[in-house]
């Protein structure tokens, strides 16, 4: 019928209407009759699919009410268990007051929690600012920090899923948490401890004249004067000793690996006190500051290098120092 009345040929019309012994003529041509046509076939199928997809929309609504009808009641019952100890059972026996005081009681706590998340965010954004600065002035670049990330013994801040599933670990607030967490593990691997006591630095690091030849060059590490009577040279920090030999232009050395590929060098010793595969600590003496190797006169010289990279050892130790000192005055 409706591909009938949209193909119909139509034939101009007339229709005669007779009053008080009058005749009126109306013409309707086959293009008006054909607009009209055409015109109602497009109102009702639209109409049609306005009520098919209310019809849609309202089966819709249906199931979501009934899913989250059963959600609240998922919830109640998880309530009930855990603040009266009574089992689901007692769902039943539950009155409507009682059900929009446990619906208040869910509201108030997830208020809370989402409270407390704000709050950490801001909290969290903020110490990242401290910590990123604290990164910048220790000099590590962008590949040194990488290295340090990469060889990194712990997990991730949390399985991709877990972040996915929890509405509060989203966006901005998951990757400020796990920012906060990588810039704590570098900061965290950082040697924090001078292997003397007591010093003067005679030759900093970086570019410098050397003493012998004269000629510009990059010096990798700082050069330390001991100004204590106990020539003791501890590690910057723990770990353990993969070289304790001599070395053609440094003398007696030693050379510890600590952890996320970081490794600390102490040249030109008197004496070597420690032997490959040893377990050392701040506390274990490696050495004794001497003049070996090319040498102009008594000194400790200390390389500290990350990935074979050298870092310069002042900056670094006094960034994980000041980390150390901050940490301590929270707790």
């Amino acid at each position: 019928m409706v591909a009938q009345g949209w193909t119909r040929e139509y034939q101009d019309a007339r229709i005669i209407w007779e009053q008080n012994a009058e005749l009126r003529y109306f013409n309707f041509s086959a293009v008006m009759q054909r607009m009209l046509v055409r015109g109602f076939i497009v109102f009702a199928l639209s109409m049609i699919g306005f009520i098919l997809v209310l019809s849609a929309l309202s089966v819709d609504l249906y199931w979501g009410r009934s899913k989250l009808e059963q959600s609240h009641q998922a919830v109640y019952r998880a309530l009930i268990s855990s603040s009266t100890g009574q089992d689901d059972s007692d769902l039943a026996n539950i009155s409507e007051d009682q059900m929009l005081t446990l619906a208040q009681t869910i509201h108030d706590r997830d208020m809370s929690i989402r409270r407390f998340v704000d709050t950490s965010k801001i909290a969290v954004a903020q110490e990242n600012v401290g910590l990123k600065n604290q990164l910048d002035s220790s000099g590590l670049t962008e590949k040194v920090i990488n290295i340090i990330q990469r060889n990194s013994s712990s997990g991730g801040f949390s399985s991709s899923n877990e972040v996915k599933n929890n509405a509060l670990l989203r966006g901005k607030v998951a990757e400020d948490l796990a920012s906060n967490r990588e810039m704590r593990e570098v900061l965290a691997a950082l040697p924090s401890k001078m292997p003397l006591a007591n010093f003067n630095v005679s030759s900093d690091f970086g570019i410098r004249r050397h003493p012998f030849t004269n000629q510009p060059h990059f010096h990798t590490g700082v050069d330390l004067i001991n100004e204590d009577r106990d020539d003791r040279v501890y590690p910057v920090k723990s770990g353990v000793v993969v070289m304790a030999q001599v070395h053609s232009s440094y003398g007696n050395t030693v050379v510890v690996r600590h952890s996320n590929g970081i490794e600390s060098l102490y040249a030109h010793l008197a004496i070597i006190s420690a032997q490959v595969g040893d377990n050392v600590n701040t506390q274990t003496p490696i050495g004794y500051v001497g003049n070996t190797g090319v040498s102009t006169g008594k000194h400790l010289h200390l390389e500290i290098l990350v990935g074979g990279y050298p870092v310069n050892p002042q900056k670094v130790i006094r960034t994980a120092q000041y980390v150390q000192e901050a940490q301590n005055q929270k707790q």
